[in-house]
Formats: structure tokens, sequence, C-alpha cells
């Protein structure tokens, strides 16, 4: 990324898993395997900008050569050129990842174990261990987390069981994110936005939680130094500048989770506005000037972590939206891709407001906030031999927006904020129906930001924020994201007073089907 924000070159290559694939085992990653490619990455991002600047003043031979030339990089030559030159100095480094996968290293920075994913069912069995020695409630006190098994506490107590001489070899526990940060600089830390995921850290005090600590027997020396997102960590090693082709002594920043770097990419920095990354799963991101945890009196379902934003909260969390419109266009159409959710897209805006009076539960994986329940499930209510396939449709779109609209609600009610905008990134951005629809029933704007790469943007901000080029996270946001830049879909008010007097009836459907013990 360049001074002005912008995206100037990307690289991508698939995740290089273990496919250790089994009903428990769903796959794991190789640390070390994970470093080759991020170097690998790195430098074809160097070939590409130096074939783009070529390439550019090959174009222009008026044009004189950039200073953008580091005694420490290779000269890219070009017959064409009047002057070889560079590609341009990189003033500063940052990495994202995804939140609670990690990596034990011992005393020489070397890997102990596989990385067992996120999502990974093999600790699934301490959901029962921490049941029997926490409440709900004292556990989101503790850390602003929900019983899950995904987090990385539970991993630990995995590898502490089951691999106990790696798990006893291990000096320290690093996020993905804190390992390559490790290998581009040789310091130990994590990220307080990665911490957040342990379910091991406190974020009301921003410290390691002895109290989680002590239930699980971690040894606390597992836990490394915790920095602030956009804090220098340390600089590029000679050996990584050597592998990376990129100068040494480099600045290298604390990046984060991913969904919360990319919070900065988009200006969701402030509690006006609330992201809303639309995937498979739709997650919600909303902005906060204080910790909750200590204050609810019983667990609200929403995660609550630091921010990349300094001094900033998070509440994160979300359900099912993109894939259940791609089961959608599967059981229709036989495939879920685009042209065919274009159509029955087309279809359900031919069925007028509220469906016909069908209605749509949304919970195909379970419910999300405030109450998860994996038990619950989805369904039509109230349809007959005179729906039409765009009428059930239309209650899948309104039935997944007022589960938005459920989240959207309690996060401002948690929070005591006031949303003036979701904003949002995603594929499903691009359907307009789709986001007029969810803007009439949340009764807030939706703007589209159009950026695929949040995360990693997210992550090169973060890094111009350690090396000085941005003064800090609000003008890093401001550049990267100029108010009034994006597309935006208003709320119109009749449409949002007829959907309110449906939600109203629709928020009784669950608690009504969960009576009948299905």
């Amino acid at each position: 990324m360049d001074r002005a924000g912008r995206i100037i070159a990307s690289v991508a290559a698939p995740t290089p898993d273990l496919n250790n694939a089994s009903p428990t085992h769903s796959a794991e990653y190789d640390a070390d395997a994970l470093w080759r490619l991020f170097v690998q990455l790195i430098q074809s991002l160097n070939h590409q900008i130096s074939q783009s600047l070529n390439h550019q003043i090959s174009q222009s031979p008026n044009l004189k050569s950039p200073n953008l030339k580091s005694p420490n990089l290779p000269i890219s030559k070009s017959p064409n050129l009047q002057s070889p030159i560079s590609p341009p100095h990189i003033v500063g480094l940052c990495v994202s990842s995804m939140g609670e996968s990690g990596v034990l290293i011992d005393a020489a920075g070397q890997p102990c174990t596989p990385v067992i994913v996120w999502h990974d069912l093999r600790t699934k069995p301490y959901l029962g261990y921490w049941r029997e020695r926490m409440t709900p409630i004292a556990l989101y006190h503790a850390t602003g987390l929900s019983f899950d098994h995904i987090y990385s506490a539970n991993k630990l107590m995995w590898h502490r069981e089951h691999t106990p001489q790696a798990f006893q070899r291990a000096t320290h526990w690093l996020g993905l994110a804190d390992w390559l940060t490790f290998k581009l600089t040789g310091v130990r830390s994590m990220s307080l936005p990665m911490a957040s995921r342990t379910m091991l850290f406190d974020p009301s005090t921003r410290t390691w939680s002895d109290t989680m600590l002590a239930l699980t027997n971690i040894p606390f020396h597992l836990m490394p130094p915790l920095v602030a997102s956009g804090s220098v960590v340390g600089h590029l090693t000679t050996e990584a500048a050597r592998l990376t082709d990129l100068p040494s002594g480099i600045p290298v920043s604390a990046g984060g989770h991913d969904h919360i770097c990319g919070a900065i990419a988009v200006g969701a920095i402030t509690p006006g506005i609330i992201l809303d990354s639309a995937g498979t799963a739709e997650a919600f991101m909303a902005t906060l000037d204080h910790s909750i945890t200590a204050h609810v009196s019983e667990p609200p379902g929403l995660g609550c972590g630091c921010h990349t934003a300094p001094d900033k909260y998070y509440l994160l969390g979300g359900i099912l939206g993109g894939g259940a419109i791609n089961w959608l266009s599967e059981l229709f159409t036989g495939a879920a891709n685009t042209a065919n959710i274009v159509a029955l897209m087309q279809h359900a805006e031919q069925s007028p407001l509220g469906a016909n009076g069908v209605r749509f539960l949304p919970y195909l994986r379970g419910s999300g906030p405030p109450k998860r329940d994996p038990n619950a499930f989805g369904a039509w209510v109230g349809f007959r031999l005179n729906h039409t396939r765009g009428d059930l449709v239309r209650a899948a779109v309104e039935g997944l927006s007022f589960g938005y609209r459920k989240v959207v609600t309690l996060m401002q009610q948690l929070g005591g904020l006031r949303a003036d905008a979701l904003r949002a990134t995603g594929g499903s951005t691009r359907n307009a129906f789709w986001q007029q629809v969810k803007a009439d029933v949340i009764g807030l704007p939706i703007e589209i930001a159009d950026e695929p790469e949040a995360s990693a943007k997210g992550a090169a901000l973060l890094a111009g924020i350690g090396a000085g080029v941005f003064k800090d996270v609000a003008a890093a946001a401001e550049i990267a994201y100029p108010t009034g830049s994006a597309v935006r879909y208003e709320p119109d008010a009749e449409r949002h007073q007829q959907y309110s007097a449906i939600y109203e009836r629709w928020l009784q459907l669950q608690p009504a089907l969960e009576t009948l013990g299905l």
C-alpha cells in the first residue's frame, strides 16, 4: 500500500494445510510452511511492484526514475529504461491473521507442534471441562467470551494432554500473526486483539488473566508480552531481510485478528459505525469506548475484546448469512453460483414486502446472539400452495435481515451507543435488493465499502502508523476510506415501520418452536 492508502500490489496463495481431515481433526497447518509461503509472497510482491514501475517508465520515456531506491534491494533492469529502478522503499510491515489458532515455540524459536485450525473439533470435549468449573457469566466477566471450543486455551490443554513432550519443551504460545511477526523480528509478542481470542486474557485490564491461567494450569511463561496494534514490535532482522529481499531494520508493527484489522480499512473505528462483514457467516462488529465485560448480568453472546484502534474495544458476533443464500441456490437451482443467486434474487424482488405472509428462521447452523444455541434450527412458517419460490426466497432474505437487526440492536443496547450506519464488505454487498431490504429492516443506512482485502489493508495501515507515515488510526482510516466515498442504501421510513411490526412477531417464532422439542 502506498502513502495515499491505495493498494498498489497484492498476491495470494492457498493456505498449505496438512490434510488431516477426520471427524475430529479437520486440518492442521505447518507453521514453518506458513513462513516459507509468506516469504515467497513478499518476494512476489517485490517483483510485481518492480515490473509495474518499469512498465510505467517504459511508457513514459521522459519520466525521470522516481527516488525509490533502497541500497539493499536488487536493481530491476530493463533494456527499455534510460535508468533502472528498484522496488519502492518499504517503510513498514504488519501482519493480520485468523484469531484463535496459534503455535507453541521452543527456546530456539522452533515450532513444537503443528497449528490446530481455529474451528477444529478435537477441542470440543473441553467445553465440559469449563462448564464444571465456571458459569457462563463468570467466563464472560473474566474474558469477554462465551463457551466455545475454538479458543486458544482449549488448544493448549489439548497439546498438554496429547503432545506432552512438545508442550514441556515450549516457551511461548504465539497467534499466527504473532508467529510471522516473530519470524520477521525475532521478538516474541502478542497483539491485544489476538490475545482477546485466547480465553486467557482479560480485556478490561488488558492483561493475562491469572484466574484463567490458574483454571487451566497453563504456565504463565507461555504467554508472551502484550503489544497494542500499530506499535512497533521490532525491526526486520538481517536473516529475514535476506529471505524477503527487503532492507533490514524496517519497523514491524503489531497487527491483530483479521476482522479487527479490517475495521480500520473501512473506517469502523468509532461507535457510530458498525462493521458488517458479509461472507458465508455475516459478522458484525461495533466499536466501544470501554469494555462491557464487568457490567453485564448475563452473557450476551457477543465477544468483547481489544480493538486495533488504541484504547478502544469491540463487540463481535453474527449469524449465517451468505451461506444460507448459497444453500437456497443449491436447493432451488442445483448450484450456488453467481448467476443462479442473481436469478433467485430477481424472483424474490417480485414478491411483496412481507413475502405474502411467509416467515423464515435463519438458524441453519444454530442460533446467534444473544442466546447461542447449537441445537436451534431454521424454518419456513406460514406458507401455502399459492406461495411461490420468490416468496420463499424473499422470506429468507427478510428473515436473515431480522436476525441482523437482532444482533445490531443488542450491540447498541449493550454498548450504550447509537449507530449512524452499517459499513458493509463482502460478496453479498453487490446485490442491491438484499442490501435495501437489510437497510429497511434494520432502519440504518448501509454503506458499501468495496474493499475485498480489508484485513490485509488494515494491517498495512497499522504498519504505516508504526512507521510514522500516518499520525494515528483516525488519520490512516480517513486516508484509506475517505468520507462520502461509498455507495449508500438509505432506509425507507414507511417500509421500516412495516418491517418493525413483522419483526416483533418474528421474534416470537424461535421460542415458540423450541417448545415443540423437535
